[in-house]
């Protein structure tokens, strides 16, 4: 699973080709998923100095936020990609290789610009997962993960409501 998620984040195909045929493939993208989030959370956490500021709940929304945005921008995706561009990619297919895609945002733990070369290299991954996924052009993969993205990206925002509400509860 690292490994598979190591490659492909330095652009290599073959991950994502070997991820196609692998029936485990969504479930490993989704623990890499949960553990990328997790380990984001701490790491940050832990870099700046403030680990007292540590809560069980922010880390579950963290996790939880990671894992729908991976979902909806799988899903968001696939939509995308079939009905623009009339590819005959499974959703299933497009989130376990979207999940591969996942290990530049670890970038976030070094401040703002770490997690936004992160961002971008997060998203040239995903265009590469997506064009394998879909077996479609790269420009047509790069504007589904562009749809995907901003459609995870509001879903994410208004994810984190209820979650605040929650923290101020408690």
């Amino acid at each position: 699973m690292f490994s598979r998620a190591g490659r492909a984040a330095i652009l290599d195909r073959k991950p994502f080709t070997e991820a196609y045929f692998d029936g485990d493939s969504a479930a490993d993208a989704a623990i890499l998923v949960a553990l990328v989030a997790a380990v984001t959370y701490v790491g940050t956490l832990l870099l700046r100095g403030g680990i007292q500021a540590f809560s069980l709940p922010g880390l579950f929304e963290y996790v939880i936020a990671g894992v729908v945005s991976w979902l909806i921008l799988g899903f968001a995706s696939w939509f995308a990609a079939t009905r623009l561009f009339q590819s005959t990619g499974r959703p299933q297919t497009f989130i376990a290789l979207q999940g591969l895609a996942v290990l530049p945002l670890v970038l976030e733990l070094f401040g703002q610009i770490g997690g936004g070369i992160g961002l971008v290299w997060y998203l040239v991954v995903l265009v590469v997962g997506t064009r394998e996924a879909a077996a479609i052009e790269t420009r047509n993969a790069a504007v589904s993960v562009l749809i995907g993205f901003a459609i995870a990206a509001i879903f994410r925002t208004l994810l984190g409501v209820p979650f605040a509400i929650f923290s101020a509860l408690f």
